[in-house]
């Protein structure tokens, strides 16, 4: 019987690739579980934050809509929300059109010029 050494290397390069197909099935999974990781998961936690965002929305706050709107909440329901824009002026919203609540800035503490103390630095 005659062997050559081209089916040799055939037979040799065929039992390694047994090893190499399970590396590639398991590189595979981890890079199907890396994208979910990456873009699946923070994008449903987003998406959860909106909607408790939008069920939680009150009467008196300031909201940012989908258009650019920043518009005070008059009265809200489960499906809309009916917005002040300007005074005396109301327009019903669906709820899925907010984007934020605005939060209003912290007041400063106003420093009186004339109670602080000026000490020289220490020498």
């Amino acid at each position: 019987m005659l062997v050559s050494s081209g089916s040799v290397a055939v037979v040799l390069a065929a039992s390694k690739n047994s090893g190499s197909s399970a590396f590639s099935y398991l590189f595979l999974v981890v890079l199907i579980v890396g994208a979910y990781l990456l873009f699946v998961r923070p994008a449903k936690a987003r998406q959860r934050r909106a909607l408790e965002t939008r069920n939680n929305v009150a009467p008196g706050v300031e909201v940012v809509t989908t258009a650019g709107l920043i518009a005070t909440v008059v009265s809200s329901d489960d499906e809309t929300v009916t917005l002040e824009i300007s005074p005396g002026v109301q327009s019903k919203f669906l709820k899925q059109a907010i984007v934020r609540v605005v939060t209003p800035p912290e007041p400063h503490e106003e420093i009186d010029p004339d109670s602080t103390e000026q000490t020289p630095p220490p020498a």
